[in-house]
């Protein structure tokens, strides 16, 4: 579907699943992101009680995926913000913070433990990468998917 002017119109929906274009979803990320630092939109992290903290050994993996997970974005609960002790991005509203190096500020980079281990997030006591492809290509055989790094700041 085109406008008088030749433009690509938006497609709204096919069947009941709304499809959007890239520049589509970059538009409204950043519009969303602005509406967040106005303080006229807040996002707030829903987790799973019933979910169970996944206890893994991390130790010997950290050398190959260098604790990618601590440079993933998430919204916080507000339960979790409440308590003070998670860093959050005053730019996006309660979204864990980010330093320059795309790393949560709670990482400590030489040891990469989490400095804040008993009050860490609970979607960071949920997590579990062991099926993540988009981490690892084989968890087993520790072969990290190098594309995961990709994500980080230049």
């Amino acid at each position: 579907m085109e406008s008088s002017n030749n433009e690509k119109l938006p497609q709204s929906q096919q069947g009941d699943e709304v499809v959007l274009s890239e520049d589509e979803k970059r538009d409204s990320i950043r519009m969303l992101e602005r509406l967040m630092e106005l303080g006229l939109l807040e996002v707030w992290g829903d987790e799973d009680d019933s979910e169970e903290t996944v206890l893994l050994d991390c130790e010997d993996r950290k050398q190959c995926c260098r604790a990618i997970c601590c440079s993933f974005i998430f919204a916080l609960t507000k339960e979790e913000q409440q308590k003070g002790k998670i860093q959050w991005n005053p730019k996006r509203p309660y979204f864990i913070a980010r330093e320059d190096d795309g790393y949560c500020p709670h990482l400590d980079r030489i040891s990469l433990k989490c400095t804040i281990w008993e009050e860490r997030p609970r979607r960071c006591q949920k997590y579990n990468c062991c099926k993540e492809l988009n981490v690892w290509i084989d968890f087993e055989k520790k072969i990290i998917n190098k594309e995961v790094f990709k994500l980080l700041p230049e």
